[in-house]
């Protein structure tokens, strides 16, 4: 573990992923409470955090603070980047500014308050936000890990998609639907696919309909991270056999990396944490080994 840019960059706790341009991907650090860029060859970049940066703090990328920041989502029409700011119980924007660098604001949440509230974004409140992604609206959709529940932000209001707070694995309409430890999120279509560390099940969340849960010809351990590609095969980081599984549209699983015991070789993953599918490859996050690792796509 370390903190270092460039061609020879050390990583604390690399979490979640999200493309960045043809050959690269945004990713939060956790323990080095920043936000980073790296590219296919290697590269990382730093551009908002650091190990001396924890806390909260909005304005310019150079200053501005974060603490175990766990989601993140680029939007390739405006430039701007959300992240899920765990500790910080709030989602943040970083925009870009004239100069090639960020600013950074609050969307929505209280910071440094942990608890549950729909509403207006400035009073909504966030149990450990873990994961966000953008929804086809525009609007965006968070995994709220410690009120289990997914949440959605849009047009200044928090709302609730689905879960009731109470912890369960219940299918049905969203009013009822229950989740356990929901954990990542990825869009399928309009449709809202969920992993549940708890559970070890994929959800699929039908806005205003219902929650399903996804057959599988097979078990997961502790699934983390979540990915799906253009033919509708989903990847998991499944943290507990520290290996990639790959769910075919028939539900049938296939280790596709990983040898199930943690270990620092490169064949080897130790608690994978988060899983993408872009550039031709599936990116991991491999957590504990401090690394991303790629995987050309099958």
């Amino acid at each position: 573990a370390g903190f270092t840019d460039g061609n020879k960059s050390k990583l604390n706790k690399p979490i979640r992923l999200t493309p960045f341009g043809k050959k690269s991907v945004i990713f939060a650090d956790i323990n080095n409470h920043a936000i980073r860029v790296a590219s296919l060859d290697g590269k990382v970049i730093t551009i908002a955090g650091g190990p001396d940066k924890e806390g909260y703090l909005d304005g310019p990328a150079e200053t501005a603070k974060f603490k175990s920041p766990h989601g993140v989502a680029y939007d390739q029409k405006t430039g701007n980047i959300y992240v899920a700011s765990a500790s910080n119980q709030v989602i943040r924007l970083l925009t870009p500014d004239k100069n090639g660098s960020y600013i950074v604001s609050t969307v929505a949440g209280v910071p440094e308050k942990s608890g549950f509230l729909d509403g207006d974004v400035k009073s909504a409140l966030f149990n450990s936000p873990h994961a966000v992604i953008i929804a086809p609206d525009g609007g965006l959709v968070v995994v709220d890990i410690g009120n289990a529940r997914v949440r959605k932000i849009k047009d200044g209001m928090v709302s609730t998609l689905a879960g009731t707070g109470e912890s369960g694995q219940m299918d049905g309409p969203p009013e009822i639907a229950t989740f356990t430890y929901p954990m990542d999120i990825v869009m399928d279509g309009s449709n809202v696919l969920v992993i549940d560390a708890a559970t070890n099940l994929v959800r699929k969340i039908v806005p205003g309909k219902e929650i399903a849960t996804v057959p599988l010809q097979g078990s997961l351990n502790t699934p983390h991270g979540v990915a799906i590609d253009a033919t509708k095969n989903i990847y998991i980081a499944d943290m507990g056999t520290n290996r990639i599984m790959k769910i075919d549209t028939q539900g049938k699983l296939t280790a596709i990396a990983g040898t199930g015991k943690p270990g620092t070789e490169l064949e080897d993953l130790n608690k994978p944490a988060a899983v993408l599918v872009h550039a031709g490859y599936i990116w991991v996050a491999d957590l504990n080994n401090h690394q991303l690792k790629v995987i050309p796509l099958p």
